[in-house]
Order: structure tokens, then sequence, then C-alpha cells
């Protein structure tokens, strides 16, 4: 009987988990459309101009295709949400009517066209907030990855990961020193974690190692001091 009790048990486990399942993943037969990347757990990128060499960026959005693939281009829809405090024209280029995914192909790249007028984002961020609608011929895969916040400033952004690997690395976190690190590397820091894996050609965290020292080592023979006043010592790096 106990025998018994558990397989029931387990057959309404699983019945519930394929429900919570299916409240997430709404399509069947026809193709849906996704956010790789973002989900209303995580669904912000952020967009710095501090290393860009002109006034207007691209950001890149992932969409995915769940299901089927295409036969035939379809179209859809990027819609700004009421919630976003980026204004259009000022802030981003305005979006197309439509976008098209291709036939024949998992993923597509959408560009978004971020701007950056007067020095308004040197002391704020705005945020433009999508949703995916897809069109005629598409559904959305997933209900909790159909939005998308863009944060775009002018400020320094501290990558989310650096206490931990980055500071393995490159010690306490400070703005002097984030701009210290891009001037020595030649750039900044990846948006994703995931990125440090393979950056440019090597393997592991061997580059973010040897840049680590690197950085280490100027403040081993200069006296600079973060935007609060404090000497940036130099540090044992990994």
């Amino acid at each position: 009987m106990k025998k018994i009790n558990y397989i029931g048990g387990l057959w309404i486990a699983c019945l519930m988990l394929g429900c919570q399942e299916n409240e997430q993943m709404v399509w069947s037969s026809m193709p849906g459309i996704y956010f790789t990347e973002y989900s209303n757990e995580a669904d912000s990128v952020y967009h710095s101009f501090t290393t860009s060499t002109g006034d207007l960026d691209t950001v890149k959005l992932e969409v995915k295709l769940a299901g089927i693939p295409l036969e035939e281009a379809k179209q859809f829809q990027l819609q700004v949400q009421e919630s976003s405090t980026a204004v259009e024209g000022l802030h981003y280029e305005a979006l197309q009517e439509t976008y098209t995914f291709p036939a024949n192909e998992a993923t597509t790249i959408v560009p978004i066209y971020v701007l950056k007028k007067g020095d308004e984002l040197d002391e704020k961020t705005v945020t433009l907030a999508l949703t995916l609608v897809p069109q005629e011929g598409l559904t959305l895969a997933y209900t909790d990855r159909a939005n998308v916040r863009i944060m775009i400033t002018n400020q320094l952004i501290k990558p989310y990961y650096w206490d931990m690997p980055l500071s393995l690395y490159f010690g306490t976190y400070s703005k002097a020193k984030h701009q210290k690190c891009i001037e020595i590397m030649g750039h900044d820091f990846p948006l994703k974690m995931e990125d440090l894996l393979d950056y440019n050609g090597v393997s592991g965290y061997s580059y973010w190692m040897r840049a680590g020292r690197q950085v280490c080592s100027y403040y081993s023979t200069h006296t600079e001091y973060d935007e609060n006043g404090d000497l940036i010592a130099p540090w044992e790096p990994f």
C-alpha cells in the first residue's frame, strides 16, 4: 500500500510540475519566440557610453525560436513599456514597426540604437523597457522571457560579478580603479560573467589574471586616490 501511495504521489507531483511548466511555456505546435538571455528574474542589460567613441551605440538583443523552424520569415514587434524613462530621439532611435525572424534560423539579432545627447547621462541612468510581441504565425514560447530592460548611462557600471571573481585579480572596487583598468586593458569588462571564460581567445581566467597583475603593478609605482579620496593601495592579485 505504501508503494502504491508513493507511486501515486510521484505521479501527482509530475502532473503538478507539468502544469507549472505549461504555465510558462505557451507554445505548442506553433513556433514561439523568446528572449534568450533575459527573464522576469534577470531582465536588464546595461549599456554605458564611457567606453564609446561616439554618441550612438548598438545594443544587440538575441531572440530565439522554439518549435519547428520557420518555412518562411515571420514578423514580430518590440513594444516600449510605459515604465520606460528613456525618451525616443534623446536616448534611443525610433524602433522599427516590425522585425523579421528569418526562415530556417534558430535565432535572430535585433539591434537597438541608443543615444547620448548632451551630458544628462553623466549623472543619471534611464531605462528602455521592451516587450516582445509576436505577429501572425508566431506565439510567445515563454511568458517569463518576453521582457527586457536596457539601462542607458554615461557612468561607469560596476560589473555585478566584481566581488567574485574579479576581486581576486583586481582587488577592491572603485570607479577610479575601474577607469584605470579600462585605460590599461584598452576595453571595459564584459557584461556577462560567462564571457570571462574565453576572452580575446584566451581560455579560462588567465587573461584577467594577467590584466589584474598589470593594474596592480601600476598602482605599485603610482600614488593615486579613488573618488572618495582613499588611497588605491596595491593588493595581492591571484
